[in-house]
């Protein structure tokens, strides 16, 4: 592959805005099928399948403006590495939460973040050094770095913990081009379920 064209700058480029505006978080399963797009000025992720079926994300809700995505490029013997790290805070510390930071402790997860450009980007799915027979065994997931909080001192301190996600892929994050349906009502369900198809 060789450079075949220029970037160009638009004034909405100028204009646009940073922070996260949705998080949503999903394991792995052997029974994944993940579709990378890689046509003429792509790379995208089109569909994410499960056994054939649309696959179930659940969204991870946080304090406003206090979630990031970040990417950092390494290259090394000719092989350049991406670490990228999800950052969110969650709000007032309770057992809900912590039982359910508890069960990503040991999970091989993947994200998609919706920025606040409504840009939908993919963490933990790398089309590079997959598992070319099952997707579910790629070894390019998200998973949990460090949990860190508390409940300060002072009635004005902060309350709660920052969850910092990171995967190790050799691509740059792609960008989802299907549709994400978020509940399937008017109000967020039990579990925040969301699909994508």
């Amino acid at each position: 592959m060789a450079i075949d064209k220029g970037i160009a700058i638009s004034c909405d480029d100028l204009q646009q805005i940073g922070g996260i505006k949705h998080i949503l978080l999903r394991s792995w399963t052997v029974n994944d099928a993940v579709t990378y797009d890689d046509g003429a000025g792509k790379h995208d992720i089109s569909s994410f399948q499960t056994s054939s079926s649309d696959s179930i994300w659940f969204l991870y809700e946080f304090k406003a403006q206090e979630a990031s995505m970040t990417v950092n490029a390494t290259k090394e013997n000719g092989s350049t590495a991406f670490e990228c790290g999800l950052s969110l805070m969650l709000p007032k510390m309770g057992k809900a939460k912590f039982h359910e930071l508890q069960n990503m402790l040991s999970d091989c997860m993947m994200a998609i973040a919706v920025d606040g450009n409504g840009t939908q980007l993919v963490l933990g799915a790398s089309k590079t050094y997959q598992n070319e027979k099952v997707q579910g065994r790629s070894q390019t997931f998200l998973n949990v770095a460090s949990i860190e909080g508390g409940t300060g001192s002072a009635y004005t301190d902060a309350n709660g913990v920052t969850l910092n996600l990171t995967c190790k892929q050799f691509e740059l994050p792609r960008e989802y081009t299907g549709t994400i349906s978020y509940y399937n009502d008017a109000t967020p369900s039990s579990t925040y379920k969301a699909t994508t198809t």
